[in-house]
């Protein structure tokens, strides 16, 4: 991956946990503060991430459906450049490498959500997310 790609992964990793770290209730005060920037004056790509990151999390469906695959496709392209397929890789090779929260996201053969309004991705495990894939 080019240095551009790794840099833009970080800053959308870092986006996202600034963005969990605003839906906590004592940073609800910054959240306002940050929200009287025009959207119009930020780039669309950052705020269609904030969106995502957002959303999924309000339910299992937003993660399953709008995150899943954008970390399907970051966890796929950091493997690659290791030579791996997330595809071909052992369950116990995946979950070293990956962490149980990212590969609990990304396995391939992770199930529709049964209740499609349970709980999103917590602030606590989209960090370990960002983490693993800082990580790899």
């Amino acid at each position: 991956m080019s240095l551009v790609a790794e840099i833009a992964l970080v800053a959308a990793a870092a986006v996202g946990i600034c963005v969990c770290l605003a839906l906590l209730p004592e940073a609800r005060s910054t959240r306002r503060r940050q929200a009287a920037v025009p959207e119009r004056l930020r780039p669309e790509q950052l705020v269609r991430l904030e969106r995502l990151v957002t959303m999924a999390g309000t339910n299992a469906i937003q993660v399953h459906a709008y995150l899943r695959p954008l970390l399907v496709e970051i966890t796929s392209r950091r493997l690659a450049e290791r030579g791996r397929a997330l595809e071909q890789m052992p369950e116990s090779i995946a979950r070293q490498l990956l962490g149980d929260r990212l590969w609990e996201i990304v396995r391939p053969d992770r199930p529709f959500p049964e209740d499609r309004h349970g709980p999103g991705i917590s602030p606590h495990d989209l960090s370990a997310v960002v983490e693993a894939l800082e990580r790899l």
